[in-house]
């Protein structure tokens, strides 16, 4: 007979500790439970945007477009002290800072946008301040700081001090219950005043300005707290965290800054911390609670990155369809030829797509709804669209694509960035977490239920059998299509379109017969089905992408933007198809892989009809480069969307 002590050891053993034992209310954990629970988005409508937020976007475009070259940025590995100063001034750093502490207060659906703006221009720029907007020290602040830390520190980041988050390890990656960087206590006549922390943090972002120069003025650092350096070794299960503002300019903390692939302007790197001293005031809600509080801070600060990847996404439109329009091959334009057009309606649907998540997950950030599964698979879906369309994009350009913009250059060619598009967001299937622990944590957190009422049945508690026995009864039925009809959060709310809502209502279904059979089958062993349990998240995460596209499509803003239906239909097919794949040598067609369906719709994208697509973003335009670039490089734009 299994116990919970026998179910969970080690690392799993601290995970289920730290987990927020919050029930979950979002939409992907209802489905694995046989619930589409569609009044979160038919209560959900488009916000307008802030007048603070339009004259801040206002600002960011030009200072983008007159100040940030990417190209440079790559050549030279840094932003620029005049970038920096510029961004200070407009307030960049401040952005969701509320205005009582000299912040612009913007709303996370309005942060989206800003998000999405500056990830169509420049890696760089965007990382330097999504980690501190969304991760840094202002968001663990407003999350649980007290009332004299939000006084203390939020006007100093509003003002411009840089902040960055401090959590991996060399030898803690994803399994951050591993962390070795340890806090003492520092008491003075029985009174705790402080801490001293020692230890080695990797790949902190906005950390180092240079190697022993800090960029970062604040950091918040996550350390193991203990009464010896011995107690770092104890059981994992045992281990107790905190998280740590820290003065930068400490006696005690230094700092190395790193060289990468690509992202190249980043600056990220080690930080060493030897015996320095941060003030019991410092320290972000109770001890024992930092690595809870460091999770919950990254919720919403994950957020960020598919909004930024959206910027890049329908710049990989916009190149691709001025490509297609522009190259001929065998006497017409290769856009013309449906595998072309099928790659770029393809990149369409999924611009159309990711805006939809990236604006939902907005809305439920802004009216505290449950996001915590769904940032996840945002971000999951977003950065591995990215990469796929990037690809097609290579493909659509061949050879030159490969080739480096000077190198293009020499040849007369338009110096497109495609090479350090594909190496700057190789990165982010990584970090805010990588996509491959996600999906099993959000399978873990997804059948959180499963565990919790299953567990009476492993230790053949009578009494907690029968409290659970209706959770199982209930979504048996709900999986046979039973008690849908009946249960107001069931599928039969919403009308945003009966056909794909039918299809998601019985694929909810299959879910939860698929769930409730794999938990019976492997119960105490699931934990350790990865695949198996990778299937089912991806099963999950593609039914929220579905839903989500139709309550976005049923939008005032959408409803009337050309070929907008064809492009839904196009994109619910192939999550269709995922799930019911067609025999390779069938001569069955759907609309995704129609050549008659799909050429209308792909010269419809090319000929500008769907441009409303490219929205938001600064459109990639070739500027003049000597091919010794130097300093004196500027960007031009070709559009003000």
């Amino acid at each position: 007979m299994a116990t919970r002590e026998q179910m969970f050891k080690g690392s799993l053993a601290a995970a289920e500790a730290a987990r927020d034992r919050r029930a979950y209310s979002g939409f992907i954990s209802g489905l694995f439970e046989g619930i589409v629970r569609r009044q979160l988005f038919t209560a959900a409508s488009i916000p307008a945007m802030s007048d603070a937020a339009t004259e801040f976007l206002a600002a960011l475009r030009l200072l983008l477009i007159d100040k940030v070259d990417p190209e440079v940025i790559d050549k030279n590995g840094a932003v620029g002290e005049d970038v920096l100063t510029a961004l200070k001034q407009i307030g960049a750093f401040g952005i969701k800072i509320p205005r009582s502490y000299g912040g612009l207060g913007l709303s996370q659906s309005d942060y989206h946008r800003v998000a999405t703006l500056l990830g169509s221009h420049d890696a760089a720029t965007t990382v330097l301040l999504s980690a501190h907007n969304s991760i840094g020290v202002a968001e663990p602040v407003k999350l649980v700081g007290n009332h004299e830390q939000q006084q203390q520190l939020l006007p100093r980041l509003a003002k411009g001090e840089i902040s960055g988050f401090a959590l991996t390890e060399k030898g803690a990656g994803c399994d951050i219950w591993d962390l070795k960087t340890y806090a003492i206590p520092v008491r003075e006549h029985g009174f705790l005043v402080g801490y001293r922390l020692t230890g080695e943090k990797l790949y902190t972002t906005n950390a180092p300005r240079g190697d022993h120069e800090f960029l970062a003025s604040l950091l918040v650092v996550i350390a193991q707290i203990v009464e010896e350096p011995d107690e770092i070794q104890r059981p994992k299960e045992k281990r107790r965290f905190g998280a740590f503002v820290v003065e930068t300019q400490a006696e005690g903390c230094r700092c190395t800054r790193l060289s990468f692939m690509g992202v190249r302007g980043i600056y990220n790197g080690q930080v060493h911390l030897r015996d320095v001293f941060v003030p019991a005031a410092n320290r972000l809600g109770e001890e024992g609670e930092g690595l809870r509080r460091a999770l919950e801070s990254l919720t919403v600060g994950r957020l960020t990155l598919p909004a930024a990847c959206l910027g890049n996404l329908k710049q990989c439109l916009w190149l691709a369809r001025t490509r297609a329009q522009q190259r001929v091959q065998y006497d017409r334009p290769i856009g013309e030829h449906t595998d072309i057009g099928a790659k770029i309606v393809l990149m369409a649907s999924r611009v159309l797509a990711l805006e939809a998540i990236v604006k939902i997950t907005g809305i439920w950030a802004d009216t505290k709804q449950d996001v915590r599964l769904e940032s996840a698979a945002a971000k999951i879906l977003a950065t591995e669209w990215l990469l796929e369309s990037l690809l097609d994009l290579f493909r659509i350009y061949g050879g030159r694509a490969f080739e480096t913009p000077d190198s293009l250059r020499l040849h007369g060619d338009l110096p497109v960035p495609i090479e350090r598009m594909i190496r700057d967001a190789l990165i982010n299937v990584i970090w805010e977490g990588s996509n491959g622990i996600l999906s099993l944590w959000i399978g873990r957190e997804g059948l959180a239920e499963y565990f919790t009422q299953g567990q009476a049945f492993l230790e053949f508690q009578i009494s907690d059998m029968l409290h659970a026995a209706p959770f199982f009864g209930r979504t048996a039925a709900r999986s046979l299509g039973a008690l849908s009809i009946y249960e107001r959060d069931g599928e039969g709310a919403g009308s945003f379109d009966s056909l794909w809502e039918r299809f998601v209502a019985q694929k909810c279904r299959e879910l939860a017969q698929s769930t409730l059979w794999v938990t019976a089958r492997h119960r105490q062993g699931l934990a350790r089905k990865q695949l198996l349990m990778t299937r089912l998240v991806k099963a999950g995460m593609h039914l929220f992408a579905v839903e989500t596209l139709l309550w976005y499509k049923s939008q005032q803003p959408l409803r009337d933007k050309a070929h907008v239906q064809s492009l839904v239909t196009y994109f619910c097919s192939r999550v269709k198809a995922e799930f019911n794949p067609a025999p390779l040598l069938s001569l069955r067609t759907s609309s995704w892989d129609d050549d008659a369906g799909l050429y209308p719709v792909a010269q419809a994208i090319l000929s500008g009809q769907a441009d409303w697509l490219e929205e938001g973003i600064i459109r990639w335009h070739p500027i003049e480069h000597s091919v010794s670039a130097d300093n004196e490089g500027l960007v031009g734009a070709s559009t003000n969307k």
